[in-house]
């Protein structure tokens, strides 16, 4: 009996996740109606699409990961602003955080290095210039989760603010998927986004468009402007 329960659970939940994942025509129909481009790369986990959030452009790629943290599949998204480039802030998922902390301090101790080497990726860099900021309006449930990295705790106040932890804070199915890899950075005048996923799942994509337009656009509301921007390329691999 109880086989068959656990037979009937578990139909259930794979036929959950299965309902998850988007055909190509689904995906390029849901792009659509956003109003936003969208192409695959020759492969079906392979696409990238594309919009406009405060006036300025956003590009998302989903592929192999350009990160050794990240298994399965990676989405990659930065979006041009105007924000002045000297604003440095990062919002790391915790669990990550303490991972790459560690591989910080041993590149360091193991090369009996001073200062941090320019061939780590930003975030790791990042993760040994900066220290973590905090402030009492962070709820606990999000404290637990992520960390915020940067520079100056009134920046990451204003652009960590309530519409943006509320994103971060989405309900994600299977709960696991809230462990997942994430990093959000605001460096250089440019939100980035990266995470893992799985190929075409949409509910991933959905969270993670809303979380990059939100950031984008609280960023550009809240944080201050330069006198001009260009656009970029996607974070690199």
């Amino acid at each position: 009996m109880f086989e068959r329960l656990r037979s009937v659970f578990t139909r259930g939940a794979t036929s959950a996740a299965d309902r998850s994942i988007a055909t190509a025509t689904q995906l390029s129909q849901w792009a659509k109606g956003q109003g936003w481009s969208f192409a695959f790369q020759g492969e079906p986990a392979q696409f990238h699409l594309g919009g406009v959030a405060v006036g300025q452009p956003w590009r998302m790629e989903s592929g192999a990961p350009a990160r050794d943290y990240i298994h399965g599949t990676e989405l990659r998204a930065r979006a041009d602003l105007r924000v002045a480039p000297e604003v440095a802030l990062m919002v790391i998922s915790r669990s990550l955080k303490e991972e790459l902390e560690g591989r910080v301090y041993g590149a360091i101790t193991d090369t009996m290095q001073t200062a941090v080497d320019d061939s780590l990726p930003q975030e790791m860099r990042w993760l040994a210039i900066y220290e973590e900021l905090r402030w009492p309006e962070l709820p606990t449930s999000f404290s637990r989760l992520f960390a915020v990295v940067g520079d100056r705790t009134d920046d990451a106040q204003r652009w960590v603010n309530a519409a943006v932890v509320s994103h971060l804070l989405m309900e994600r199915v299977p709960a696991e998927r809230v462990q997942a890899p994430l990093l959000l950075m605001l460096g250089d005048g440019k939100v980035a986004l990266r995470m893992q996923t799985t190929a075409r799942h949409l509910p991933d994509l959905q969270y993670a468009t809303a979380l990059l337009t939100t950031a984008a656009a609280v960023a550009a509301q809240n944080l201050p402007l330069c006198g001009d921007s260009q656009p970029d390329t996607l974070p690199p691999g």
